[in-house]
């Protein structure tokens, strides 16, 4: 995965976007410029695990590790799949497209 499809998505001005990373929240060094102009583009972007029970951890500092996310402003989610996630993203941003805010809902 390399940051090609993150780009077009911003291009596209989409309203968020949830990503079901790798393990416990890492994804390629490839990716993050487009996470990067996600972010600068004030579009929110929810990760997630896309292992059967897994949990997205800012543990790895590497570029692309989920430290780095969540430095970013990347929102963890724990116990949603990406469809659920995406829900429930969908419902948080009828009501606010605040970072902080969205993060707050995704923590409950």
């Amino acid at each position: 995965m390399d940051s090609g499809l993150l780009i077009a998505i911003k291009d596209l001005q989409f309203d968020g976007v949830i990503i079901e990373a790798l393990g416990q929240g890492n994804l390629p060094p490839e990716a993050v410029h487009g996470i990067n102009e996600l972010l600068s583009a004030n579009i929110p972007v929810v990760l997630v695990s896309r292992c059967f029970n897994g949990i997205v951890q800012d543990i790895y500092g590497y570029s692309g590790g989920g430290k780095q996310l969540k430095e970013k402003g990347v929102i963890f989610s724990n116990g949603l799949n990406g469809q659920k996630a995406r829900i429930k993203l969908m419902v948080a941003l009828s009501q606010t497209n605040d970072f902080h805010e969205l993060e707050k809902i995704f923590k409950n």
